[in-house]
């Protein structure tokens, strides 16, 4: 793997680890709220919007099966102002489910409201929605409800919902991309600013078999909805990963030919191996997608993981080395390069999950990543602070559409582990970081993690 550049050559000194103070971090360390998490495919999970950063996150009890804690499985949305330094939060749903995927998905209205998307993870086939009070992401009114058709199929379960993509189209219409009808991305859509909703159909297939497939998003902020796509679950299948996009009602490959028209029932005659591949999956390489963005020129880029070490093993015995993958779509074609080392899985049992990755996306080149190994060696980061190994945060930069990085630490020598970062889009010089700091277990409601940010200046500055 070609990573690094000749310090000293392009790019002054980084600091090193062994340099830096216990639990440093680049900027200044801003906790939102004191317990929270979140899943990555629901978006946008944090916005900055008239001054002010809005990050939704669900709240963990303890033990997931204590649900008579009145705060247990709160949806919260955490509120930092970003010229006063204050911090609020308040809770939008009180004891929904502790589970991380119920995070909220936020959208930005013209009138100055926010509408909030979520849903409980597999449950039921209904979908919660709130509107804000204008101007103020700290008062919401009481929720309502979508229920989603179902296929007779399919059993009970194979038709709840789980996750929420919202986008306002330049026509007005706000579409909502979600994870339902046999476990498949559908769509749902909204044409009186999230008052009332309808059922607009799948958007495409998986396997059909095992579990679901996964899929992220990305809006040119006109018409065009871009997405990656898995064929199943990493647990369940060697995953590659493909691209398309979604533009007057039909599905388009990379390269812009025409390949489905969107359906508007519940039924769609493409599968993801139909669409563009951008990274080939085998035993050794299963993929699975942290983050999608837009260039200047409306291109994607997305930032993937890659776990090396499951080949032939029973679930729960493997993950422990993962790499990140980086591909850009240069006009022609997909120019993929694995760029670090990703390090061991989370929890034993879900083998593929990492600390996750964040684009920035206002600069394609650029990445942050959450690693418990070196990026560059894959030595694991044990922290002098207590001995053990943690998950840290590095930029990475590049100068060569991907091929070859410079990294630097956001945060070293941590006491506590530093996962899932979320780059907000933000019109500023500056960055805005978010991520989860402490201990995370599991999905299903075990994590002790605190919901933290910092403003950083942009590489180089």
């Amino acid at each position: 793997m070609r990573r690094f550049w000749l310090l000293g050559l392009l790019a002054p000194l980084v600091p090193v680890a062994a340099d830096l103070p216990t639990n440093y971090v680049a900027g200044k360390l801003i906790q939102l709220n004191d317990n929270g998490a979140w899943s990555w495919f629901m978006d946008e999970r944090a916005i900055v919007d008239d001054g002010k950063l809005i990050v939704g996150s669900v709240r963990a009890v303890g033990d997931y099966r204590n649900e008579r804690d009145p705060d247990w499985g709160n949806v919260e949305v955490s509120v930092y102002d970003l010229a006063s330094g204050a911090t609020q939060h308040t809770v939008l749903h009180r004891h929904l489910q502790q589970d991380d995927h119920a995070s909220p998905a936020f959208l930005a209205l013209p009138d100055g409201r926010y509408l909030a998307v979520y849903t409980q993870h597999g449950v039921e086939r209904r979908i919660y929605w709130a509107l804000s009070a204008p101007h103020d992401p700290l008062k919401w009114g009481p929720p309502s409800t979508f229920d989603t058709p179902g296929s007779p199929a399919q059993p009970l379960r194979g038709n709840n919902v789980t996750y929420s993509n919202l986008f306002r189209l330049a026509s007005g219409r706000i579409v909502n991309f979600f994870r339902g009808v046999e476990l498949e991305p559908s769509y749902m859509y909204s044409d009186d600013t999230g008052r009332t909703w309808r059922y607009g159909g799948r958007v495409a297939h998986g396997t059909r078999s095992g579990y679901s497939p996964y899929l992220k998003y990305a809006f040119d902020g006109v018409g065009t909805i871009h997405f990656v796509m898995t064929e199943n679950h990493p647990r369940n299948y060697d995953n590659s990963l493909y691209h398309a996009f979604i533009r007057d009602g039909s599905i388009y490959l990379s390269d812009g030919t025409r390949r489905a028209k969107l359906s508007e029932t519940t039924e769609t005659d493409v599968n993801a191996w139909d669409l563009t591949r951008v990274f080939q999956g085998d035993p050794d390489n299963v993929a699975w997608m942290c983050d999608l963005e837009l260039d200047a020129a409306q291109r994607p880029y997305v930032v993937f993981s890659v776990q090396k070490d499951g080949r032939g093993l029973p679930r729960g015995q493997g993950g422990f080395d993962h790499r990140f993958g980086y591909g850009r779509w240069d006009g022609s074609k997909w120019q993929v390069h694995e760029i670090a080392y990703a390090g061991t899985r989370l929890y034993a049992g879900e083998d593929d999950y990492t600390g996750l990755a964040a684009l920035d996306p206002n600069n394609p080149d650029v990445v942050y990543i959450s690693t418990d190994a070196d990026p560059i060696t894959g030595k694991p980061l044990v922290s002098p602070a207590d001995g053990q190994r943690h998950h840290e945060l590095f930029r990475g930069t590049t100068r060569d559409f991907g091929a070859t990085w410079r990294w630097e630490p956001i945060t070293a020598n941590s006491t506590a582990d530093n996962l899932r970062p979320i780059v907000p889009r933000w019109r500023d010089p500056r960055t805005l970081l978010v991520w989860m700091r402490g201990t995370y277990k599991n999905n299903h409601g075990e994590w002790t993690t605190a919901v933290v940010a910092t403003i950083l200046n942009a590489p180089g500055l």
